[in-house]
């Protein structure tokens, strides 16, 4: 298991330090920037559970939209954070410079990401169209923008995209 765990960091730090040398610029970083603030606090779930929960025929998608997302935020940070307690890569590597402040709780799972695959399942199989079809691509952004900006490992952000989609089809099954 530890030889496991040991080969999972290296892969993990690999694919941080690959990001970083090959994909940054001025324009990334306000990119990644925006899309990780959407994710903060479910802030672009909270929007597309309100557009739906106004319209009578996608009432139900908003009401599963935001208790799949508060179920989400509560999982990840009061249950599964503090069983971990992983430390983010920025907290490990203090030198490198950061675009927003230096997040304290743990690392493990990414809940920006969690919450947002959740998010994006429970809205395409409950509304579809538009929001659906943007939801996805939110997620993805947003999940993406967690090791761009540092916060986050790539394992941390697989497994908020494993725990979202699990999250989010107990929501419309």
């Amino acid at each position: 298991m530890k030889c496991c765990m040991q080969g999972l960091k290296k892969i993990d730090s690999s694919l941080l330090n690959w990001v970083q040398a090959h994909t940054k610029t001025a324009k990334m970083d306000r990119l990644m920037l925006f899309f990780s603030k959407l994710g903060d606090r479910g802030a672009i779930w909270i929007v597309y559970a309100i557009i739906c929960t106004c319209s009578s025929k996608l009432r139900h998608a908003g009401i599963n939209l935001t208790m799949c997302v508060s179920t989400c935020a509560f999982l990840g940070n009061f249950a599964i954070k503090p069983l971990f307690r992983r430390i983010r890569p920025c907290n490990i590597d203090s030198s490198r410079p950061m675009l927003l402040s230096r997040p304290e709780d743990s690392s493990f799972p990414s809940c920006h990401t969690m919450t947002s695959f959740a998010a994006a399942v429970v809205t395409v199989w409950q509304a579809g169209g538009l929001l659906g079809a943007t939801s996805f691509v939110f997620a993805s952004m947003i999940s993406f923008s967690r090791v761009y900006l540092y916060v986050h490992y790539p394992s941390d952000v697989l497994a908020g995209v494993a725990l979202g989609l699990v999250t989010g089809g107990l929501f419309v099954f």
